[in-house]
């Protein structure tokens, strides 16, 4: 009975935990269904609330779609803005350009007005000096004929001159009697006696200045002239008179005058007149050394040759820019450069370098004497620069080998001197060629020399003033022949080189301008060592308050 009590009793509590469980449960349904109908009513306005953005998103999009629109319509405007504005623009551009070429046109035809105008003015003056020298010529041309009647009736009463009309050509130049040099003697021991010679004339000159005189002489093949310029008293003149003392070479001197005009005051000329050649002192002495045409000469009765064409003969041509030098000398020097493309042996062929003299022959059908300037004789000119003279043209600086003379350091060096007699023995022909190189025969050094050529060639070439094959061979020329018994002896010539041949095409170059030129040539100078040859070309190039290089000459010591 009680069992039944108990088990009632968890009844009833199970019972009464249903129902409160129930209670729970219809009060979170009441719950829900008034979360429900909040959540129905929430969910109402924003369905109305979305369609009312519905309803004004179509109205933004019909907005954009029209603003599209107005948007394409402006841009097809635009575009048809743009491009009337590029052909407005081009039009200008054509327009300006018209009326830039119109104006050049313009100013080209003021040019050419003015020109015509001045030349005009310049034939009418010229027209009219012209009517007054042919005045004057007509009354000089009666003038000279009664002078001429007389002169001929002079020549009637003299003697014809011993020799015929050409005797004075043959008259001949006094050189000393001099006896062949000992076959034994070596150049080294030539060029010693030389400096030792000079030096006992009170004549200081720098080892490396005989040095590159007397190389530039061997290369006369390619580089005809030695000119010997710079400041006067700087021993110029004295350099190759006692040079040729002591070599035993003959020296003849001409001095240039300045108004020398054509070849015939080199060589002199026939005059018609007289009837006679008026022979100059290096006529003479061409006529002594020719080395081939002596045989072909129609000699006259009494003429005879003092033939020293065995031996060697400077000409010096003393201030040689007092005249213009490419007006008596331009022409002869083309003849001496021909040389080295002419085959001696050939009669045809060395007519090319010949020079042809006019010995009046043309009034007789006679031939013209020809000479031959061969390599036995070696020209040397001096100039002095100053505001008297002429400068040398390109034509003549190209073919030259150029020693620029600078005021010494010391003007009384204390150098040791010893008396030297002039030789006995004067030098052969064949003496002077043993001592000529190949311009092949550069030994190890060829390289050095290619790359060292080809580097100032290109520094060169940026400023517009490159050198040619010419200059080219005359600098391996100059190598190849430089004396081998100097230390470093292809650093040295080549040092000359571009103090003989390129300082010479810097002169006037702006160095701002130059700069990267100027440093490539500086740094070939700083592979040759030469301290006096890098001074030079800094004092040139870095001058206080210019702008433009200027070389004056390289100042060597003993």
């Amino acid at each position: 009975m009680q069992t039944h009590e108990q088990e009632l009793s968890t009844i009833r509590q199970q019972l009464d935990t249903i129902m409160r469980e129930k209670g729970a449960v219809i009060a979170e349904r009441d719950q829900v269904c008034i979360a429900r109908d909040a959540a129905k009513a929430e969910l109402d306005l924003t369905t109305r609330r979305l369609e009312s953005a519905r309803d004004e998103l179509k109205q933004v999009e019909e907005k954009i779609e029209g603003l599209a629109q107005q948007r394409r319509h402006l841009d097809g405007e635009v575009d048809s803005l743009t491009r009337q504005r590029d052909s407005l623009a081009d039009g200008c551009r054509a327009a300006r350009a018209e009326l830039d070429k119109t104006r050049e046109q313009l100013n080209e035809a003021e040019h050419a007005k003015h020109a015509a105008i001045n030349e005009r003015n310049q034939a009418l003056a010229e027209r009219d000096a012209a009517r007054a020298e042919l005045t004057g010529l007509q009354k000089s041309i009666e003038t000279l004929k009664a002078i001429a009647e007389g002169v001929k009736a002079e020549l009637a009463k003299t003697p014809a001159l011993a020799g015929g009309d050409y005797a004075d050509l043959f008259a001949p130049v006094s050189f000393p009697a001099l006896r062949p040099v000992r076959s034994s003697q070596s150049e080294r021991q030539a060029i010693e006696h030389a400096r030792d010679y000079i030096r006992g004339k009170d004549l200081v000159f720098p080892e490396r200045v005989l040095l590159a005189f007397h190389t530039s002489l061997k290369v006369s093949d390619i580089s005809p002239l030695v000119v010997l310029a710079g400041i006067s008293g700087t021993g110029k003149s004295e350099l190759p008179r006692h040079y040729a003392d002591a070599m035993g070479i003959h020296f003849l001197l001409v001095a240039v005058q300045p108004r020398w005009d054509s070849p015939q005051d080199l060589f002199g000329f026939y005059n018609y007149l007289e009837k006679r050649y008026k022979a100059t002192e290096l006529a003479r002495a061409l006529v002594q050394f020719e080395l081939f045409n002596q045989a072909n000469w129609d000699l006259p009765e009494d003429a005879e040759i003092d033939n020293r064409s065995d031996r060697m003969l400077l000409v010096l041509l003393d201030e040689m820019n007092l005249a213009r030098t490419e007006y008596y000398f331009s022409e002869f020097l083309s003849k001496l450069e021909t040389r080295r493309m002419v085959d001696e042996k050939k009669d045809e062929d060395r007519a090319r370098a010949e020079i042809e003299l006019d010995m009046g022959s043309l009034l007789h059908g006679g031939k013209s004497l020809r000479l031959y300037p061969g390599r036995n004789v070696l020209f040397v000119g001096t100039m002095n620069e100053d505001e008297s003279t002429q400068a040398l043209s390109d034509k003549v600086i190209d073919r030259a080998s150029v020693l620029r003379f600078w005021r010494p350091r010391k003007t009384n060096p204390d150098i040791a001197q010893t008396q030297q007699r002039a030789p006995m023995n004067g030098l052969t022909f064949e003496k002077w060629k043993s001592w000529w190189r190949p311009i092949t025969d550069l030994e190890a050094h060829a390289s050095d020399v290619d790359t060292w050529i080809e580097q100032l060639n290109d520094a060169l070439t940026r400023i517009g003033r490159p050198f040619a094959f010419r200059v080219d061979r005359a600098i391996r020329s100059y190598v190849a022949n430089y004396p081998r018994w100097v230390t470093n002896w292809h650093k040295c010539a080549m040092a000359d080189q571009i103090e003989q041949r390129i300082f010479p095409k810097l002169r006037g170059v702006e160095t701002d301008q130059a700069q990267d030129a100027l440093q490539a040539i500086g740094r070939v100078i700083d592979q040759l060592e030469d301290e006096a040859l890098g001074m030079a070309f800094r004092e040139g190039r870095d001058r206080d308050n210019e702008s433009t290089f200027l070389f004056r000459g390289v100042v060597r010591d003993e």
